[in-house]
Parts: structure tokens; C-alpha cells; sequence
């Protein structure tokens, strides 16, 4: 049954994917010989480690190291894709690993039924779970798959179907990713905010100064400091006598006296550094600066400094203690650790400070909150609700963020705080601010800065907004700030369309990197400008009911496609899948312009279609020697005259908006078809509505 099973998911599969595009590493397809003799041995090379059973990140990064070079010479060799895509995925670089396993795909669908798996993960991590399903279950379904895999995809289908359920629940909040000043190329996160969130601590792992490495090859963690103005950060600071001989800042408590450091050592260990203070009263955050060790006043005294970092003994053992918190009165301590008799990989601890000011002995917080996988990345809000990243609980992939919270002398069981915020990528180290408006939280999604970015979260009221789902690109820009995505949350099981598109060239069916827009257009409002993804050329919009929505699809070069989607109150949820063709611009080509609206049997356009207006005005200003026809048409109700002429005052009425804009009449020309050029059935309302219709016909270049 399982081998039928994966037949026909397989024909299904290779069906539709095209033919393989394969280049082999041969003397046949490579002339210099001494190139090809070093890509093979780089090969080789990578082989020795990859192979081995047991493979630890270094040695996948090692094996990355000589793929790449062997990348150099031929990108399109289906194998060296698939491996260097499965090393990515093992150190924890998805972006990289979808990209390398797309490639695969593309290049021989067929080659390996790993590269079904990657091909499952790519549409993952762009939420589309129901795609990603189908190809999940055919890799399971394969002969040749190890008990690991199995483990490993059975997690990945769980999370695929968590996250059909999470999109629907989603949270109503602007993302923004921080921007260039704070994020980089390299890994940055663990934020700290201080002072009413204006003072930012964070983890870096960027070149700086002197190069140092840590053991995984990559660039050692620094702790940096930034202030905000206004809305966004300065450039930030390195902290030299911290970062000598800690890698992290883990949190201060809210009154300014503890700080939790982090040094690598002894597997990982916890510091504690008190803030003394001289004639100061409580509450010196409002007065000293955290950012310097030692604060002075006009004259030169010392009013407050910290102390040496002292190791939390009660807390640290050989193995791995990290990711700490305090509460606001710095008396509780949470933190993760893979200590002995926990409940899985890592798990989240707490002790309590005695009266004596001593650390006690931690506690496992229970089989609750803790999985048989990793909680990481604790923090506590002002309330003394825990926020961690698991990836055992609830998610829809990768590490997803989580609340708990203590009621009736037990914790809660932890609650996914839903997508946006939680994404199939690794979404940690998640603070809250006082007032619960807004977050912080690190993220190594796709089209950030460079591996794990810094991202605010503001979370938003009840009115209701489009879900931009692919998580493909910036919403707007705003200086150093990127707007990453809007998002809707579902209220009393809102009914919401649900829109999962690709955007392809007509001629060639290949994926177009293209720009979506999306407007209300009976306000004649953009609510939004993204882009498709720019491997597979897919997206996905999640609509709210009650709005009439505009899209157009556009790519230089190429005429742009127009959309409505006019959703009623009353809608059922639906979901509707579109391959959008798009022509490049050459003569006779054409397109509908299905946001031009009239009233029955009238000439006069519509204000809705102010919008559909614009977007033909800018391709004309773009294209200044382009020239066109605006035809118009209608279906068979009626006599032929009577279409005739309102067809034609239809298709005047377009090219005199135009004309009003500043378009030379000159370029344009009017015509009325009637119902003479039908493009659907006029014996169904569905055909006739197609058939009502205003056309824009390109007639010089």
C-alpha cells in the first residue's frame, strides 16, 4: 500500500514539475581540465565529511566549505545542490537550505527522493503547509528513507498542520525588522531593552576590529548597546570590557540593581553583577547609565558602578546553562539548561534568591512547560508571564515562541503567540515591554538582513487588515526601519478568502520575481506593495471579508495583471489558487483591466476605478512611447446598436481619465467591440460577467 501510495503521489509530482536541466562534473562538459580536477577533488573533500554517520555542525560547515569552492565552477549539479542544501539545513540556515534544495529540485526533480523533502521544506517556510504536505508525505512514503528521516519528516508534517491552523489564528501587528544600523549580514538577537524600551542591548556576531572566531568557525558573539531617537536606533556601540570575557547580556531587572551575563566556559556558565550605588536611591536605572561600568557625577565621584561578574554556583553545572531572565524585582531567575533528569534537551529552570541574597537550588518548571525537545530563550514580562522559544510544543516549524503563565500554584500550558510572530523559521529570544504593546524578538527569516535579524513587534487593535502570508518582503520603508508585514487576527472565527497565486512569464512558464500590489479600491487606498518569492514566484494573501480588494501583478518589462476580489460580509471562507501569466510588453499584447467599474448600462467609470486608472497611467509614464487601444465590451443581453454604443462610451471614458492625467491623446484609441469578441459562454452569468469587460491592447512599441 505505501509503495502505490508514493506512485501515484510521485506521478503527480514529476508531472508537474518540469524536465531536469543536470550537469555532471565531466571532462565532456567542462574544458579546463585543471578546474574540473579541483572541483572534484573539493568534492571529495566534502564527501569525507558529509559521509560520515554521526556529524556535528562544524564538520557540515566544513563539508560547506569545499562544496562551495566546487559551487564555482558548476551550480547546476543536481547532488552537490542536494548536499550542500542538507548542510545548510543542519546548521541551521534555512534560507539556505531552501534555496540550495529548490535549485536541486528544479534541476532533476527525480535524482534523489531527498530532494522531495527540501522541496516539502522550501514551501514550508513560505506557510504553504498544504503544498508542503503532499510532498512530506511522499518522501515518508519513499523505500529508501532511515528511521531519522522518519522521525524528522513525521515532526515536519505535525508542524505543517499546526501551522494551517496557526495562519488562520493570526495576530493583528506590525513587524519591522530594525534595520541596517542594528542588524547585519551576521547574527544578531537576545535584545535587552532598558528605560522605557530607548536603550537596547544585543548579541552580535559581526566582524569587529580584531577578527576572532568561536568554535563553530563563525565570528565570536560581542554585546552591543544602541539608543533610540525618535523611531529608530543610533549606531551601536561595541561594550570592549564586556565582550572581552562574556559573549552575551542575558537581562537586567526592571530596578536597575542585577544584571545575568554569559561566558562559554565550563559548557556554558551564568555571572551575576550587581549595580552598587552611593547616595542613589532605588530605581537607579532612572538616574546612572547601564551602558557604562562606572557612572560619575559633575565632580568626578562615583555614584554607581558594577561590580565583577560573580558565577551563579547554585545555578551553573558542567553542562549547559543559558538564556536567563529576571523578574522585575530581580529575586526569581529563569533560565534553560540541558542538565541531567530534565524532560528532553534543553528545559527551563528557576530559582529564587533567599534572604540572605543567595541563589537556591533550580527547579524544573515541569513536564508542562518543558518537551522531550529545546525551550530556550526565556524572558518575563512586567506581570511575571514567561515567554520561551520551543520546538517541541505547538509550532509551525523551526523554534516558535510561546507563553506561560503561573495560575493557582501551577504554570499554564504554553500558548504559540501566534503567526506573524511565529513563523516556520527560528523565532527567539521574545521580550515583552510594560505595557504589552510592543515586543522584541529575533528571527532568521527569509528576507531579512542576514542570518538572525532583531525585529519589533506592535501589536494592533481590532481593526481588521490583509495577511500578507508568503513573508517574502518589505511592506513599505521607512528610513531605517523595513515594515515587514500587516496582519489580521480572526474574531469569533472570521470568515476570511484566502488567495495562493504563482507568477510566471506566458511564454516561457518560468517563475517571475514580480511585485504584487493591493488596494481598497473603494477608497482608493494601497494597502500594501510585496513581491512574489523570488525562487518559485508564489505568494499568498489571507482577505478579510467586507472590503473590495484590487491586485495588480507587476515586473519591468512586462504588462502588468489586474485582479478584483469583492468579498462580502456575508462570505464563506474560501480559498482560490491563481497561476498568473504575465506578457512581456510587445505589440498586440493585451490584458483585461478588471478594476474598471460601471454602473448598469452607463459610460460614466466608477470612482473604484481611480485605482485601475493609475496603475495604466504609470505604465504609459514608464513606457513614453508605448501606444494603445482601450477597448470595450459586453455580453449578448440586448440589442447589438445599443452594446455597440455603450461598449465604445465605455472605452472613451478610460482613455479621457488618461487624458485628464496628462496621457497625449495622441498614444490612445478608443474602440467598441460590443459583444462581437466574447471570451467566455454567454449562456452562464459567470460567462457573461467575463464577457463585460475593458481591454488595454498594446499597438505600437
Amino acid at each position: 500500500m505505501k509503495s502505490i501510495f508514493l506512485f501515484f503521489l510521485l506521478s503527480m509530482i514529476f508531472v508537474i514539475n518540469g524536465t531536469a536541466q543536470n550537469v555532471e562534473f565531466t571532462k565532456e562538459n567542462f574544458s579546463d581540465k585543471q578546474e574540473l580536477k579541483a572541483a572534484l577533488k573539493n568534492i571529495r573533500s566534502g564527501d569525507k565529511l558529509y559521509s560520515r554517520k554521526t556529524k556535528t555542525t562544524v564538520q557540515y560547515q566544513q563539508a560547506l566549505s569545499f562544496y562551495r569552492q566546487a559551487e564555482r565552477l558548476n551550480n547546476n549539479n543536481v547532488l552537490l545542490n542536494l548536499k550542500m542544501a542538507d548542510c545548510y539545513y543542519n546548521t541551521h540556515e534555512p534560507v539556505r537550505a531552501a534555496f540550495y534544495g529548490e535549485r536541486a529540485y528544479r534541476l532533476d526533480s527525480t535524482s534523489s527522493y531527498k530532494i522531495l523533502f527540501f522541496k516539502a521544506y522550501s514551501l514550508q517556510l513560505q506557510t504553504m503547509f498544504d503544498e508542503a504536505l503532499l510532498y512530506y508525505r511522499a518522501f515518508a512514503a519513499s523505500a529508501d528513507i532511515t528511521p531519522s528521516e522518519e522521525l524528522d519528516v513525521k515532526q515536519k508534517i505535525t508542524e505543517c498542520e499546526n501551522g494551517i491552523i496557526l495562519l488562520k489564528t493570526g495576530k493583528n501587528c506590525f513587524i519591522d525588522n530594525l534595520g541596517t544600523f542594528i542588524n547585519s549580514a551576521y547574527n544578531e538577537y537576545l535584545p535587552v531593552l532598558l528605560r522605557k524600551d530607548t536603550l537596547l542591548y544585543f548579541v552580535s556576531r559581526r566582524e569587529q576590529g580584531k577578527t576572532l572566531y568561536a568554535i563553530d568557525g563563525k565570528f565570536r558573539e560581542n554585546i552591543y548597546s544602541s539608543y533610540k531617537e525618535g523611531e529608530n536606533f543610533t549606531l551601536p556601540h561595541i561594550n570592549d570590557k564586556l565582550s572581552k570575557k562574556y559573549e552575551a547580556l542575558h537581562t537586567i531587572s526592571k530596578n536597575g540593581r542585577y544584571r545575568i551575563l554569559y561566558n562559554s566556559k565550563n559548557g556554558g556558565d551564568l555571572y551575576e553583577s550587581k549595580y552598587k550605588t552611593k547616595g542613589m536611591p532605588d530605581g537607579v536605572w532612572l538616574y546612572c547609565n547601564p551602558c557604562v561600568e562606572e557612572q560619575k557625577n559633575e565632580s568626578g565621584k562615583i555614584i554607581g558602578k558594577w561590580m565583577k561578574p560573580k558565577p551563579i554556583k547554585a545555578v551553573n553545572t558542567s553542562y549547559h546553562e543559558t538564556s536567563a531572565a529576571l523578574n522585575a524585582s530581580g529575586d526569581t531567575l529563569y533560565f534553560s539548561s540541558d542538565r541531567k533528569k530534565g524532560f528532553g534537551e534543553h528545559d527551563i529552570y528557576m530559582s529564587v534568591r533567599n534572604k540572605k541574597g543567595k541563589w537556591t537550588r533550580p527547579h524544573n518548571l515541569g513536564s508542562t512547560v518543558n518537551t522531550e525537545k529545546d525551550e530556550i530563550s526565556v524572558s518575563v514580562d512586567s506581570v511575571g508571564n514567561i515567554y520561551i522559544s520551543s520546538h517541541g510544543h505547538q509550532t509551525m516549524g523551526g523554534f516558535d515562541i510561546f507563553k506561560t503563565t503561573f495560575e493557582n500554584g501551577a504554570w499554564s500550558r504554553p500558548e504559540n503567540i501566534g503567526y506573524p510572530v511565529n513563523t516556520p523559521y527560528d523565532d527567539i529570544y521574545f521580550i515583552m515591554s510594560d505595557d504589552e504593546k510592543i515586543a522584541y524578538f529575533s528571527s532568521n527569516r527569509d528576507k531579512g538582513q542576514g542570518g538572525q535579524d532583531i525585529y519589533r513587534v506592535t501589536f494592533l487593535g481590532e481593526p481588521k487588515m490583509f495577511i500578507y502570508a508568503t513573508g517574502n518582503n518589505l511592506l513599505a520603508q521607512q528610513s531605517v526601519f523595513n515594515r515587514y508585514e500587516v496582519q489580521s487576527i480572526e474574531i469569533e472565527k472570521e470568515k476570511t478568502t484566502i488567495v495562493q497565486g504563482i507568477v510566471i512569464d506566458a511564454k516561457t512558464k518560468e517563475p517571475i520575481f514580480s511585485t504584487i500590489e493591493l488596494s481598497d479600491i473603494q477608497q482608493s487606498e494601497m494597502l500594501a506593495s510585496f513581491t512574489s518569492d523570488s525562487i518559485t514566484g508564489k505568494y499568498t494573501l489571507i482577505l478579510p471579508s467586507g472590503k473590495n480588494y484590487g491586485v495588480s501583478v507587476k515586473k519591468e518589462g512586462y504588462l502588468y495583471y489586474s485582479e478584483n476580489f469583492n468579498i462580502a460580509d456575508s462570505a464563506e471562507s474560501q480559498t482560490i489558487n491563481q497561476v498568473i501569466s504575465l506578457n512581456k510588453i510587445e505589440v498586440n499584447q493585451k490584458i483585461v483591466l478588471k478594476n474598471i467599474f460601471f454602473d448598469v448600462n452607463k459610460t460614466t467609470l466608477k470612482p473604484e476605478s481611480a485605482t485601475e486608472i493609475e496603475n495604466v497611467y504609470k505604465l504609459m509614464i514608464d513606457n513614453p512611447t508605448l501606444e494603445i487601444e482601450i477597448s470595450g465590451h459586453t455580453d449578448n443581453t440586448g440589442a447589438a446598436a445599443t452594446n455597440k454604443r455603450l461598449s465604445e462610451g465605455r472605452a472613451l471614458a478610460v482613455v479621457n481619465a488618461l487624458k485628464e492625467k496628462g496621457i497625449d491623446p495622441s498614444r490612445m484609441k478608443s474602440i467598441g467591440y460590443g459583444f462581437e469578441k466574447p471570451v467566455a459562454s454567454n449562456r452562464t452569468e459567470s460567462g457573461r460577467a467575463q464577457n463585460r469587460r475593458t481591454e488595454f491592447k498594446i499597438i505600437r512599441k
